[in-house]
């Protein structure tokens, strides 16, 4: 409750001064915005309305009713007329008219025995709801692994701006060192004009990682569910170590146990499973029992009187004999569906371990490339102050001063593009391992 009263003033402050916020910030407020999490919120909801609805197969069903009727037939007499010892006597009825028709009643009937459908469609409502709740974690990785790319993505695009922003300083510095040994005839004015292109293409370079930029923090803002905000923040990294990866039959290990799409496909073997076994109950004995306590008179007046009540009591017995093939055939293509859910199964788990092994595999170069790009981008700068060194002594040329400059612009730029992409790669070995979740349940 604290950390949503914290997110809330942040909100509402947030068109004032810009917010500083981490990675798991950005995933919180992410989570409380994205309109998939609450779709998913509601399926789940649903799912245990079905729960509570499926105890009505073990549960009586019960009912009080009251009936009026009435009819109205024309009027009329009926006569008739017989004889005896010589004397003829007559007779005449009424009939027609209004007649009212009252009915008070309460019956219950209770199932005792259905061939096992009722216990099963419980389990298959349970199945459901474990079906809701792995598909609303796969959304919730979905977003988090979201924002942790576009995290990602921002600080990669910041730093490679910072890293354009220092070469062009460097071609600043190199023409005004050019300029100077110009005027004083110590170089061509060929080595003016290079250095004014490599100037240029710094500028222009620029440009180019600025919108890069910008569309990366448009990419956040819209991972985050602020699209449409006047929020205004910026980021922080809080620069975590790469985890220490775990071998390949452990991450197998714990994909089965975690991962919310094999999850939801298992639930998916289990409910057609269920739904075969409920098809077989169909051909079993059904056995209910049923009560009904009411009365059914002409005058309201008498519905009143419980001693005019009647009780019935009834037990209902049946079993299919041929259905014309329907049950037959309803039950050949169920056991096909948990056939096909089981192909089905083992094809997504193949595919997750090989996209889990590939992860692996480059996660592992990355930890290798880190260090090794540290060392080349050393190299490169202490090579470019040689260089410049010798230039300013007359004793390199230009284009060397240009290469290493060129060299040490390359080395940044891999090193930062390097260390976020191995974050980024983390993520997604972590959401495939079904554990990306587990810090924001």
């Amino acid at each position: 409750m604290k950390k949503v009263f914290l997110l809330f003033l942040l909100f509402a402050f947030g068109h004032l001064e810009a917010q500083v916020y981490s990675l798991k910030e950005c995933v919180e407020i992410a989570l409380m915005n994205k309109e998939t999490l609450k779709s998913a919120a509601l399926d789940i909801q649903s799912a245990l309305e079905g729960k509570k609805g499926s105890l009505s197969n073990i549960l009586p069903s019960i009912q009080y009713g009251n009936s009026w009727s009435e009819t109205n037939t024309p009027k009329g007499k009926t006569n008739s007329s017989y004889e005896l010892l010589g004397v003829t006597y007559s007779f005449s009825s009424d009939f027609g008219g209004i007649v009212n028709s009252y009915g008070s009643s309460i019956s219950a009937s209770q199932t005792i025995y259905d061939g096992g459908q009722w216990l099963n469609r419980i389990r298959s409502a349970n199945n459901n709801l474990t079906i809701a709740k792995q598909s609303a974690r796969l959304q919730m990785i979905s977003v988090v692994l979201d924002v942790h790319q576009s995290f990602y993505e921002l600080l990669k695009a910041q730093q490679l701006l910072d890293v354009s922003k220092k070469t062009l300083e460097l071609a600043r510095e190199q023409i005004d060192l050019v300029k100077l040994q110009f005027e004083l005839g110590a170089v061509k004015k060929t080595d003016l004009l290079k250095a004014e292109v490599q100037l240029g293409r710094s500028k222009t370079d620029i440009l180019i990682k600025e919108t890069r930029m910008r569309n990366a923090e448009l990419n956040l803002r819209n991972s985050m569910g602020l699209v449409g905000t006047q929020t205004n923040f910026t980021i922080v990294d809080l620069r975590r170590p790469l985890l220490s990866l775990p071998d390949l039959e452990q991450s197998i290990d714990e994909m089965e146990e975690y991962n919310p799409t094999l999850l939801v496909n298992k639930s998916r073997i289990a409910g057609f499973e269920l739904n075969r076994r409920i098809l077989f109950g169909t051909r079993l004995p059904n056995l209910s029992a049923s009560m009904r306590y009411g009365s059914t008179t002409d005058e309201f007046e008498e519905l009143t009187k419980i001693d005019n009540w009647a009780s019935t009591v009834s037990l209902s017995f049946s079993i299919p004999i041929f259905t014309g093939y329907n049950l037959s055939s309803r039950q050949q293509q169920a056991a096909l569906e948990v056939r096909k859910q089981q192909y089905n199964y083992i094809t997504q788990k193949n595919n997750l371990q090989v996209q889990l092994e590939n992860l692996l595999n480059t996660i592992g170069d990355y930890q290798e490339l880190i260090p090794l790009n540290e060392q080349i981008l050393a190299s490169a700068e202490e090579d470019l102050k040689l260089v410049q060194e010798r230039y300013s002594l007359g004793s390199a040329t230009i284009l060397e001063v240009l290469d290493a400059q060129v060299s040490v612009s390359q080395a940044r730029s891999s090193l930062v593009t390097i260390k976020y992409d191995a974050k980024t790669q983390e993520a997604q070995f972590r959401a495939i391992l079904g554990t990306l979740d587990q810090d924001y349940r």
